[in-house]
């Protein structure tokens, strides 16, 4: 087995996330046409609930994102934790416990810290708080999940001020203002606190942060309430309270849902919408930016022949898939980033043009049958391709892309997997065949193609795949300023890994919300569950 290198480790992590929330956002067996897809809500802002009641899918083992990297961890901690920057619902760069920053050569990063910033026991914020969670977050045992986010070319982080912090680097990196934020590597807390904590982020040791909202209580088994931070720095036009139940049993979860025990559920299943949009209910569908594809590790056989490779890639009906068995609640993808994720650098329409015209392979069986009588398995072979447990949606298209592949004379035994089986067997050099699962947490643009193209070699991407001049390409994409220009090369770099099918996309997905009635969720999209999202929910105008 190979080595993880920590781009692998990280990447990992964040596959980990997509599983908190697996069953709700991609248990897709189907799909109605009742509900109005939705950028978000469309009813003009009525009054702030006094108290916002929500039923999620996922379970949350600790209150610290440092520990435990699951993309509900995010959501959660948005609400009660800081970094120096933060996220709009575009998935802009604002300042946060940074008034405002600057940056020379992309490599020295100068941040203005809050005068008037409190944490939520009342405290003062300090340039040393700020420092030590820097430190903490930095430290690989002392928080496994954001610590990977942190580059390993940091010269330094010092203060440079008596309210500012520098971070300089030795290479440029116009990514890094988003892993200072709480959607990428940094939840400023207190050092007092948290050298005080015997158990920081528990039930009995509840994090204090200068977000929006404060926690009250957390039981990892049930939920987490939270209140208005009255030391809060910036305004929090949301609800006095918010309480989040963890509800992971679909049934359940509606059930709870349509008796009125939550204003606000999310991970609607999409199979499942029309039941839960009766009685006045609302369904919302948005872009989770998430890529589902299949990788090929090019050092196994038989993927080590290209005309393997390009075969499998010809017979995958993504379209279909998506029509079928996603029932259009998804999008073919083309690439590997997502239009939305790409859309910062050149806007939406312009990112979807341009992934429009990547060169992935077209669906044809007459195709893949003639690439695959180039090969050096002309007459077929046996391969397995596994999926984890929570992701039937995946299992599905796994077994129409099987279906398809016997077509051509390749048996796929398809195979479901527990989530850890599945992510510790995630580019271990033994597999030749396996699914990506990525859901990103921050608005990089490339961050899903920054590691599935850092051909350096086994370790350093998915597909143990080394292309030492690709490489070289990829990692210079952050040092580009120019956004028209960072957004050709990733779609250069993309084309390379397409041409050579290394990588087989298959689509990007598609998440769902419900508001009873009575309720409505504000310009809700993408990005927004990694802002203060509970404001975005009001009472109906």
């Amino acid at each position: 087995m190979s080595t993880p290198s920590p781009r692998r480790a990280r990447k990992t992590l964040l596959a980990v996330a997509v599983s908190v929330m697996a069953t709700a956002l991609l248990a897709v067996t189907g799909c109605t046409t009742g509900q109005t897809p939705a950028d978000g809500g469309s009813a003009a802002p009525g009054a702030p609930l006094e108290n916002l009641k929500v039923a999620t899918a996922s379970q949350l083992g600790t209150l610290s994102v440092n520990q435990e990297a699951g993309i509900a961890n995010y959501q959660v901690a948005a609400l009660f934790q800081e970094g120096l920057l933060g996220l709009d619902n575009t998935g802009a760069l604002v300042p946060a416990l940074a008034e405002s920053w600057s940056q020379t050569d992309n490599k020295v990063w100068k941040f203005e810290i809050r005068k008037d910033a409190k944490f939520s026991d009342g405290t003062a914020v300090t340039v040393d708080d700020i420092l030590f969670s820097i430190k903490i977050a930095r430290d690989p045992k002392k928080s496994p999940g954001v610590s990977v986010y942190w580059p390993t070319n940091i010269t330094s982080v010092k203060q440079t001020g008596d309210w500012e912090i520098t971070v300089t680097l030795d290479a440029p990196n116009n990514a890094f203002g988003a892993d200072v934020s709480n959607a990428g590597g940094l939840f400023v807390t207190s050092q007092a606190f948290y050298e005080k904590a015997k158990s920081y982020g528990s039930a009995t040791d509840l994090i204090v942060g200068t977000g929006p909202y404060t926690v009250t209580e957390f039981d990892p088994t049930s939920h987490v309430s939270l209140a208005k931070n009255e030391n809060y720095w910036g305004t929090n036009d949301g609800p006095a309270t918010v309480r989040i139940d963890f509800i992971t049993d679909d049934a359940t979860r509606q059930v709870a849902f349509q008796q009125g025990q939550a204003d606000v559920a999310l991970g609607v299943p999409l199979d499942q919408s029309e039941q839960w949009g009766t009685n006045g209910s609302t369904v919302e569908f948005y872009s989770d930016r998430s890529y589902q594809g299949l990788t090929f590790d090019p050092n196994v056989a038989p993927f080590d022949d290209i005309h393997v490779r390009n075969a499998i890639a010809m017979a995958v009906d993504k379209s279909g898939i998506v029509a079928g068995i996603l029932k259009g609640k998804a999008e073919a993808a083309t690439g590997i980033d997502s239009p939305e994720q790409l859309a910062p650098l050149v806007g939406l329409d312009a990112a979807k043009a341009g992934v429009a015209k990547l060169p992935a392979a077209s669906f044809s069986i007459d195709d893949a049958k003639a690439e695959l009588a180039k090969s050096s398995h002309a007459d077929g072979f046996t391969t397995t391709l596994t999926y984890p447990t929570g992701y039937p949606a995946v299992g599905k298209a796994s077994l129409a892309i099987a279906d398809s592949l016997s077509k051509i004379g390749i048996t796929v035994n398809v195979k479901e997997v527990t989530l850890d089986t599945w992510l510790n067997d995630l580019g271990n050099g033994k597999a030749g065949l396996e699914w990506m699962i990525y859901l990103p947490t921050t608005s990089i643009p490339n961050e899903i193609s920054s590691w599935l193209l850092a051909a350096s070699g086994p370790g350093a991407n998915p597909a143990n795949w080394t292309d030492d001049k690709l490489a070289a390409q990829v990692a210079a994409i952050n040092s580009i300023d120019d956004k028209q220009k960072q957004f050709d090369e990733i779609m250069a770099t993309t084309s390379v890994a397409l041409e050579q099918s290394i990588y087989v996309p298959v689509y990007w997905g598609q998440a769902a919300l419900a508001t009873r009635k009575g309720v409505v969720a504000n310009d809700f999209g993408s990005y927004t569950l990694q802002t203060n999202w509970a404001a975005v929910f009001t009472q109906s105008a």
